[in-house]
């Protein structure tokens, strides 16, 4: 493995560490570590730096195709790299460019979702587990948390086949 690789492989699980610990994480345990970051000048515009990193990954992900040669498709956010093998004909380019917007839309969104069900997961810790009411929800919104993680999960793999030019 190169040292670009052992990098983009240590960024992919300091991201999946960073994920994991916010979903472990309290409201107020999110408060104060954001106020601590802002305070050092690490990460003024989001706590977890979400954006830049996911940039680097999609950057480093994407370098290999770049160097090689291989077809380049530039889209509205963010440039989305197809193999040549699959690129052949610029109908399948597209379709597979699209499909590869559409899976990243499902990650983005899927992301959203977590941060809507982490603060509900946060309110309902306040509140009392006795209540039918609170233990529905509570029942309702870890189906859904659930539902969020398959999500990911699958478009994730779409991305990486349509990366690694299996999709088509």
């Amino acid at each position: 493995m190169n040292t670009s690789s052992a990098l983009l492989a240590e960024l992919h699980h300091a991201d999946h560490i960073i994920k994991v610990m916010l979903n472990a994480m309290t409201l107020a345990q999110k408060s104060k570590c954001a106020t601590q970051l802002e305070a050092d000048g690490v990460s003024p515009d989001g706590m977890t730096r979400a954006h830049e990193r996911a940039a680097v990954i999609q950057a480093a992900n994407a370098a290999p195709y770049i160097a090689s040669g291989e077809a380049h498709i530039k889209g509205t956010e963010s440039a989305h790299v197809i193999a040549p093998s699959i690129a052949s004909g610029a109908g399948a380019a597209e379709q597979v460019h699209e499909i590869e917007g559409h899976a990243v839309d499902v990650i983005t969104q899927a992301d959203y979702a977590d941060i809507l069900l982490r603060e509900l997961f946060a309110k309902l810790d306040q509140m009392s587990s006795a209540s039918p009411t609170v233990a529905t929800i509570n029942c309702f919104a870890t189906c859904a948390a659930r539902a969020v993680a398959l999500m990911r999960e699958a478009a994730d793999n779409i991305v990486a086949l349509v990366t690694k030019g299996d999709a088509a």
